[in-house]
């Protein structure tokens, strides 16, 4: 008789409590939210598919954490960069990290966000940088090591949630050493940890607090968010 191949046993579990926390960016117009887990019993050993989606998961979290820090810093000047002899990757940031300090030392410090892309013609690395418009001025007298342009964005929220997606989309072929992009210390968003009984409860609680209706949002099982602002 042919004895019977068993699948292994998944030792893990997930136990739902019923009850769900999340955090609500104010600044940025923001709110995630997910169900309270507790996970018992020995992990299985994680497959190329698991790698494959925590890495798709890392660039999703990147894009949003930009996202929030362009719209909580009210972040409207979209800043190219250009090289005229084409760095390596290391000597660009370093040149984009001493630009920036040359521009605080006329101004106190300011947020801002940028990332090194190569261009789809000719592969030349450029940078590009979400900042204060006030700063638009000074970016355009320091910057000497090749050409900047500059253009200032709607200052809806809509708009620089745009914005800030066209500056992740290069994430995924990142050139960047290490974190994908680079952002000023000091003015990460404020987050608000809510809690509730359901994810319903949940997502009203952040109404609540919001003061008006999300104008836009995503829910599945495990997973809800919500955008506020035009």
């Amino acid at each position: 008789m042919n004895a019977q191949r068993l699948e292994p046993l998944d030792t893990t579990a997930q136990f739902d409590d019923g009850s769900w926390a999340g955090r609500l960016f104010l600044g940025a117009g923001e709110f995630v939210g997910t169900p309270r887990l507790r996970c018992v019993g020995r992990p299985l050993t994680p497959s190329a598919a698991d790698d494959r989606c925590h890495e798709r998961e890392g660039l999703l979290r990147g894009l949003r954490r930009v996202r929030r820090f362009v719209t909580a810093n009210r972040l409207t000047l979209f800043v190219t960069t250009t090289f005229k002899r084409a760095p390596t990757v290391e000597s660009a940031v370093g040149e984009m990290e001493r630009f920036l300090r040359r521009c605080r030392h006329d101004h106190d410090a300011f947020p801002f966000v940028w990332t090194l892309e190569r261009g789809e013609k000719r592969g030349r690395l450029h940078g590009h940088m979400l900042a204060p418009v006030g700063l638009r001025a000074t970016f355009e007298d320091v910057w000497s090591l090749g050409n900047l342009h500059s253009e200032v964005v709607g200052e809806s929220l809509r708009e620089m949630r745009d914005q800030a997606k066209y500056l992740a989309k290069s994430f995924e072929d990142s050139v960047m050493p290490g974190q994908k992009y680079r952002v000023a210390k000091g003015f990460a968003p404020e987050a608000i940890l809510i809690e509730a009984d359901s994810r319903e409860a949940l997502l009203a609680e952040a109404e609540t607090r919001m003061g008006s209706v999300a104008v836009v949002q995503n829910s599945s099982p495990m997973f809800i968010s919500a955008q506020w602002g035009a």
